[in-house]
């Protein structure tokens, strides 16, 4: 006999009791397996019992999850533009301005910028299990970010940026193995990155603590973010050198860390930083020779060494990355002619080479960098006459060659720069 579905221990015994020849302890038989039956049947539901209960143990309901977002709303003092309007216990939370839920129902990102929100960041968001994003940027949130948040193993971007939070980086974002970009620039942030924070960034492509007050060394640990593709320590007040293996990292396209007070020499590092896109050391005190070979790198597109206390000349430029836009080494001690490669740089619409100590003559073919929107050579020892190539240059806006060497007039030629601003 062929069975469909489950068996019922009832008719089971039935067919048993009435099978020709059958045994005297069939009955016995038939009592014993039912219950069996029955102690499976119970064990398989109480079993089924904890499953549920543990699952919603560890998983939050929409319903639960609209009074952490209405308790995060209580955290807010001002509302000026009443981004939160439709925060209403009668609302359905992935309905509300700036949440976003994902197919089953639970929050997954929330996205609230430029609202000029005021009040403190609820430690209730924790609850969330299901939250990747955290967008607050351009807001008045003040303290620091909630130790509860150490909770959200699922976030993978914080940007927490342009807002006044303060007190240290918190360290138990290093345990956010997840996290792909960390934003916490223009801030009131203070003290030293911890050494833990790039304990577990292997997923981490971009961190940001520009415009804070954060002080001490670089960690060399940030070598661990292997799959980094840029940082933004602008801003600040770090100390000590550039962390050898920094540019281990074989992914590093933006490297910003203009105005600190870092030291030492930085050639032997940055010189490995081959894919790099964007190089902004300015306005340190870093000594030595500037790194002047990665200019020849096939992505470089914005290199400043500005305001430090590089020496030595600038060397011939054999190459020059097609994409160079921007190029500013002023106010160091570079002694040495201008190199005559530096005309081969054709998209080239920016140049700084003022208050060094650079000495020969304007380069020759100076009109090859028909991009050139900025040119400023002043405070230095060059002479010669200038050029009237530059009236070649059509969209040319500033012309800086102010207490140089030079002789001769003006070249007529440059009037015919009509977008010239100053000169």
């Amino acid at each position: 006999m062929k069975w469909q579905g489950d068996p019922d221990p009832v008719s089971i015994g039935s067919i048993i009791n009435n099978v020709k020849g059958a045994d005297p302890f069939m009955n016995i038989n038939t009592v014993s397996m039912r219950r069996l039956y029955q102690l499976c049947l119970s064990h398989a539901l109480l079993l089924l019992f904890f499953f549920f209960l543990g699952f919603t143990a560890t998983t939050v309901s929409p319903a639960t999850e609209k009074e952490i977002l209405l308790q995060f709303k209580a955290n807010i003092s001002n509302d000026p533009y009443n981004s939160l309007a439709n925060w209403v216990p009668s609302g359905n939370p992935c309905d509300y301005s700036g949440v976003f839920c994902n197919p089953l129902g639970f929050v997954q990102r929330i996205v609230l910028w430029n609202t000029s929100l005021s009040g403190v960041l609820s430690p209730a968001l924790s609850g969330l299990r299901s939250l990747r994003i955290l967008t607050l940027f351009g807001n008045k949130f003040t303290s620091n970010i909630p130790q509860e948040y150490a909770e959200l193993s699922t976030l993978w971007k914080i940007n927490l940026s342009s807002n006044a939070l303060s007190g240290s980086i918190p360290e138990f974002i290093g345990d956010l193995q997840n996290i792909r970009f960390l934003d916490l620039s223009r801030n009131g942030y203070s003290g030293e990155i911890p050494f833990a924070l790039f304990k577990f960034c292997y997923k981490t492509k971009f961190v940001s603590f520009s415009h804070n007050s954060l002080s001490g060394s670089i960690p060399a640990s940030i070598a661990n973010c292997t799959n980094l593709e840029g940082f933004d320590f602008s801003f600040n007040n770090f100390s000590g050198e550039l962390p050898s293996g920094i540019c281990d990292i074989p992914v590093l396209e933006y490297m910003s860390l203009r105005s600190n007070v870092l030291t030492g020499s930085v050639l032997e590092e940055v010189s490995k930083c081959q894919r790099l896109r964007f190089l902004d050391l300015g306005s340190n005190l870093f000594t030595g020779l500037a790194p002047f070979e990665i200019l020849g790198s096939q992505n470089l597109s914005y290199f400043n060494v500005s305001h430090n206390a590089f020496q030595g000349e600038i060397p011939a430029m054999r190459t020059c990355s097609e994409s160079l836009e921007f190029f500013d080494a002023s106010s160091n001690n570079l002694d040495g002619e201008i190199p005559l490669g530096i005309t081969n740089c054709k998209s080239l619409e920016f140049i700084d080479l003022g208050f060094n100590r650079l000495n020969g003559s304007i380069p020759a073919g100076i009109a090859n960098l028909e991009r050139l929107l900025v040119f400023k050579l002043g405070d230095n020892s060059i002479q010669g006459t200038i050029p009237a190539e530059f009236g070649s240059i059509e969209w040319l806006l500033l012309l800086d060659l102010h207490n140089l060497n030079l002789s001769g007039e003006i070249p007529k030629d440059i009037s015919n720069c009509r977008f010239l601003r100053e000169l």
